[in-house]
């Protein structure tokens, strides 16, 4: 399937989709490895700064110079004052050959219009490849967006959308578990779909006994907190807080922005750990560790000037990870001749740690959890079920809390809603499904 995709991009833009865990990255990350390696110039973007961090790049609103506008108009009344960076902006997207939109269920129809429009304006000629899953979480809707745009949601309900002239590639084995009873229940429930099976068996996985260690997904950020707050506070180990460090090169970079990139980076500006205390992973390392992965921190080493240098931490899997800082890279593209070069702008260094006994649905996507805990109650977004379950990688390992006073079925058949649009667009388009 990797070589027919990219037979496609020779003459075709790609939507490339699946559920959780079916390799969405992987062949993301292949294509931008083969193109590379053949001199080609490729732009990654994220949706948001976490996943432009996952692929490599920079977020959406960073590189085509949006600011805070959040729609054609606003853009139109930016872009007036700014005309010396477009232009420099335009010689980049003229020498695009390949262009890759991670996250593309995070993207609504505005901002899929506004992109419509740079790549226009910069007279682009390469290939448009978008990542992504509208069963997944929806696009933020801004406070003061017009209710009459609200309708117009998803980025398949763009204009432009449709203008791009996507074939639809759906990767559908799982790379995550093995498991194919409960693959083929994620599956069903990434549709909208709560049968007996799936509700049968979600319920016997109910408990109120949570394993030491396993990682707890709640709905909002104020639960996340409280037990690894409190879970961090029942360790009698001296408490370690660990600062970020930072450097901005571009002097042009304003404060504001340089924050907003940090706080979408899911990663800590004071990292608070102590010895015997369960972290994850929030970073890859090839033959180190991966995104999601857990263990327990069992030395923390303190250079003579009081400095942490690295924290070993036991993985569940037996073996010891050395982990050192890591530096997330704020960068911009630039032209240089016919090749399109990153000049760093900014860097922010801090260990790939957070404490693991609990996170939000949001911010568990792309991971892969082995002991996971889906804390059920407060369900509120499109697609947060489904993204919530589809974490874990084992369903043996899987546990469930629930305690609101609706019985269980209804519940779930409340909060597994997909939304129309997404359902139809799927029914509707012809989509190339094969494995990888």
């Amino acid at each position: 399937m990797l070589n027919y995709i990219i037979e496609l991009l020779e003459n075709s833009n790609i939507f490339l989709t699946g559920g959780g865990g079916v390799g969405k990255s992987y062949t993301t990350k292949e294509i931008m490895r083969i193109y590379r390696s053949n001199g080609k110039n490729i732009i990654a973007l994220g949706s948001t700064g976490i996943s432009a961090v996952g692929i490599g790049g920079v977020s959406i609103h960073s590189f085509f110079k949006f600011g805070l506008c959040g729609n054609y108009s606003e853009l139109m009344a930016l872009d007036n004052k700014q005309k010396g960076r477009l232009k420099e902006l335009f010689d980049i997207i003229k020498n695009i050959d390949l262009l890759i939109i991670d996250e593309i269920s995070m993207v609504s129809a505005d901002l899929m219009e506004m992109i419509s429009l740079r790549l226009i304006q910069g007279e682009f000629k390469g290939r448009l490849m978008v990542v992504g899953d509208f069963y997944q979480l929806p696009p933020v809707k801004r406070q003061k967006d017009d209710m009459a745009l609200i309708k117009f949601n998803y980025a398949f309900e763009s204009t432009a959308w449709y203008n791009f002239k996507f074939k639809n590639v759906e990767l559908v084995v799982s790379k995550r578990t093995s498991d194919m009873r409960f693959y083929s229940m994620l599956s069903r429930i990434r549709l909208g779909i709560i049968d007996d099976e799936i509700y049968q068996s979600l319920k016997s996985k109910i408990t109120d006994i949570i394993p030491s260690d396993s990682i707890v997904l709640f709905g909002n950020n104020a639960q996340a907190d409280m037990l690894n707050i409190n879970k961090l506070s029942q360790i009698p180990n001296p408490l370690i807080s660990i600062k970020a460090s930072s450097k901005i090169y571009d002097e042009n970079l304003h404060i504001s922005a340089y924050d907003k990139w940090v706080d979408s980076l899911n990663v800590l500006s004071d990292l608070q750990i102590k010895k015997d205390a369960r972290v994850m992973f929030l970073t890859n390392k090839w033959g180190e560790y991966y995104n999601g992965e857990q263990g327990i921190i069992k030395d923390i080493n303190i250079a003579d000037n009081g400095n942490v240098i690295s924290i070993n931490v036991l993985k569940d899997s037996g073996e010891i990870a050395e982990v050192e800082p890591f530096t997330y890279s704020l960068f911009e593209y630039e032209k240089d001749g016919d090749s399109i070069n990153e000049r760093l702008r900014a860097e922010f260094t801090q260990f790939p740690l957070k404490l693991a006994y609990a996170i939000t649905i949001h911010k568990s996507q792309g991971m892969s959890i082995e002991r996971l805990v889906c804390n059920l109650n407060n369900i509120f977004a499109n697609g947060q079920l489904y993204v919530a379950l589809s974490r874990a990688i084992s369903w043996s390992d899987l546990s469930i809390v629930y305690t609101k006073s609706m019985d269980f079925y209804s519940y779930l058949k409340s909060v597994v809603n997909v939304d129309k649009s997404v359902s139809e667009f799927y029914s509707k388009e012809k989509f190339i499904r094969e494995d990888i």
